[in-house]
């Protein structure tokens, strides 16, 4: 069985210098140590073991307990380590021991192996390396760590010596080039491996950067060792001493992927351009400020404008003369682009009208913007598309016209049938009466005698007569209806009424009636005389026929404006109507409402049916022994 010491009492010689020794010792945090391998004890200096101190009395001074305190990872190895230890005659071993603290320090034994009196001992310093250790791993943590960024980049660093030529690389460049650090030897070697066609540019802008002591930047083509090259990016910075540069440290890297991934996106980009540039339709990209920064030729031409007067300019610009679809002025701030940028969604079919101060003509367009985002929503642009619809706006408007045209026909079509079905029901109605009696007549007359046939034919007579008159008032009816290409002419309203007043002279005299005008309104009106002639001859027979016996006859005749319209007002203080009986029945044929004899219910059928045939409008307004007021509407009178 070992006997166990204290190691804190074991004692080695002394020197006179021990004092000085000590306080070398205590400042490197060092101690003098010894082993003996053969009864497994160790021993400490006597007073020079301030930092060991608390440590030496963790363990009873024996290598079994020491063994105890190493850490897991080291204590194979130091028992490896102290298995050999007679084969050497110097020896130096680091490892990691539990302090009393509860942390590990790193321990460096350094010393000689001796025999002494047949025993067999490790004799020599002890030194806690802990902080040097601590910044030696850190180092090579960071020299790790860069080394592997390096090379997952496909980065070479180097260190080229200028007054020498030489050039350490790093270790990477076998994986990134496939030659080994040797194999890229000096500059010379470099100089060789780039590619002939830049070789000249490549050392000029190396001379040119370590004259001025700038950074040196270049990109060159470089070989590899299977013959084949990559583009190499290469940046370095110079030392310098006495405003001389001695050192370049740099990098390279291989920038092949980006090269030809730049190179594709020019080809794509030319594509695109090419692609826009060949189509018809107009194309532009707008920035967040809606100003231009691409368009194609046929945007230009569409919009009127040239490139230098496009380019630049936001699309916000008040002074183009566009309008919107209805042809009103296009407010700037409804333009698709700012909308689009403004509701992040798209605008589509936006029917703009561009005026060509160049042409002197307006182009209309649908015009579509796209916003564009990246992947994190971030506005990118807009895109714009404006397409010409000018020839097809053209062909819809004249559809339309067409269309409202044949509408037009249709409804003149339907009027017109619905006339011919009245005018048929009319015919069939008055008609049917003298026809039926003359039928009954005829068979009257072949049963009388001589004497009473005579009075017979002459009440046939009579009734024919009467058939006659009917078919000549439908004839005139009929005319009417029929007469669609009717001349218009300027008409002054006061002299077609002395016109009409010498006509109707004899019943002017006999009623003497009080006729006044007030047409300064609208002197004159654009329509067919006859029309015209027949519509005062009507209205004034009638208010001369339908007078009251009660009071003076009085007339008037004004006139008045609304837009595009003369309102001509006719009115009588006579027997007047009882519109709640008749109204409906007012300007249908042959109706009467008063028991005049010549009453034959045709004059004011036959007016409105000449002002319908205009396309205008005739109202009645009338009180029973108050009077009437004809008015009517002549459209489209500027």
């Amino acid at each position: 069985m070992i006997k166990k010491k204290d190691p804190t009492q074991s004692q080695l010689p002394h020197s006179a210098t021990e004092e000085r020794l000590r306080s070398a010792l205590k400042s490197a945090k060092m101690a003098l140590w010894e082993l003996d391998l053969i009864d497994k004890t160790s021993f400490w200096s006597n007073k020079v073991i301030d930092h060991f101190y608390e440590f030496s009395k963790s363990y009873d001074g024996s290598i079994s307990s020491y063994l105890e305190l190493v850490h897991p990872d080291d204590k194979e190895g130091l028992i490896a380590f102290l298995g050999e230890a007679e084969k050497h005659k110097n020896f130096v071993n680091q490892h990691r021991v539990l302090w009393p603290d509860g942390t590990y320090h790193w321990l460096e034994g350094l010393g000689t192996v001796i025999t002494e009196n047949g025993q067999l001992k490790l004799s020599g310093t002890v030194q806690d390396i802990t902080e040097k250790k601590k910044i030696e791993l850190e180092r090579e943590d960071w020299k790790t760590r860069y080394e592997l960024v390096s090379s997952a980049a496909g980065i070479i660093v180097y260190d080229y010596n200028i007054n020498t030529g030489n050039i350490i690389w790093s270790g990477n460049t076998l994986s990134v080039l496939g030659f080994t650090a040797s194999d890229m030897g000096n500059v010379d070697k470099w100089v060789e491996l780039i590619h002939p066609e830049d070789r000249d540019q490549a050392f000029a802008a190396l001379e040119i950067a370590q004259k001025n002591l700038d950074t040196y930047e270049v990109y060159y083509r470089f070989k590899k060792s299977n013959d084949t090259y990559c583009r190499m990016y290469d940046r370095g910075t110079f030392l310098e001493k006495g405003e001389k540069a001695y050192r370049m440290l740099g990098m390279m890297s291989d920038v092949s992927h980006l090269w030809f991934a730049e190179k594709a996106l020019k080809e794509s980009e030319d594509q695109f351009k090419t692609l826009i540039e060949s189509l018809h339709v107009g194309v532009g990209l707008y920035d967040e400020h809606t100003v231009p920064f691409l368009c194609n030729k046929a945007a230009y031409e569409l919009l009127g404008m040239t490139k230098d007067q496009l380019m630049g300019q936001a699309a916000l610009d008040e002074n183009w003369n566009v309008l919107d679809a209805h042809g009103n002025p296009f407010p700037a701030t409804e333009f698709p682009i700012p909308r689009a940028i403004a509701s992040k969604k798209p605008v589509n079919q936006v029917v703009m009208g561009v005026y060509q101060p160049h042409k002197k003509s307006r182009v209309w367009l649908i015009v579509d913007a796209h916003p564009i985002f990246d992947s994190e929503g971030k506005f990118l642009h807009v895109i714009c598309t404006y397409t010409d619809f000018t020839e097809r706006r053209r062909i819809e408007e004249s559809l339309a016209e067409k269309n409202e045209q044949l509408e037009h026909s249709s409804r003149e079509l339907h009027r017109k049938n619905h006339r011919l079905m009245e005018f048929a029901q009319i015919v069939s109605h008055n008609l049917r009466s003298p026809v039926s009696n003359i039928d009954a007549l005829i068979a009257l007359y072949d049963k009388q005698d001589s004497s009473d046939q005579r009075e017979t034919i002459d009440y046939i007579g009579k009734i024919s007569q009467a058939a006659l008159q009917t078919i000549e008032d439908l004839n005139d009816v009929l005319k009417v209806q029929q007469n669609e290409d009717i001349e218009r002419s300027t008409i002054n309203i006061e002299k077609q009424l002395n016109g009409v007043k010498e006509v109707l002279k004899a019943s002017i005299a006999d009623k003497n009636p009080i006729i006044s005008l007030d047409i300064s309104a609208a002197e004159s009106i654009r329509y067919p005389e006859i029309y015209f002639e027949s519509i005062l001859l009507n209205l004034l027979s009638n208010a001369l026929k339908y007078c009251s016996k009660e009071r003076p006859l009085e007339i008037g005749i004004s006139t008045k404006r609304k837009g595009n319209e003369v309102i001509m007002a006719f009115s009588d203080n006579g027997l007047g109507i009882d519109l709640e009986k008749h109204q409906k029945d007012i300007f249908r044929f042959g109706k009467s409402f008063h028991t005049k004899k010549d009453s034959k219910g045709i004059g004011l059928f036959l007016i409105k049916n000449q002002i319908q045939s205009m396309g205008d409008e005739i109202t009645i307004s009338s009180q029973v022994e108050v009077g009437t007021t004809f008015s009517i509407s002549f459209r489209n009178q500027r």
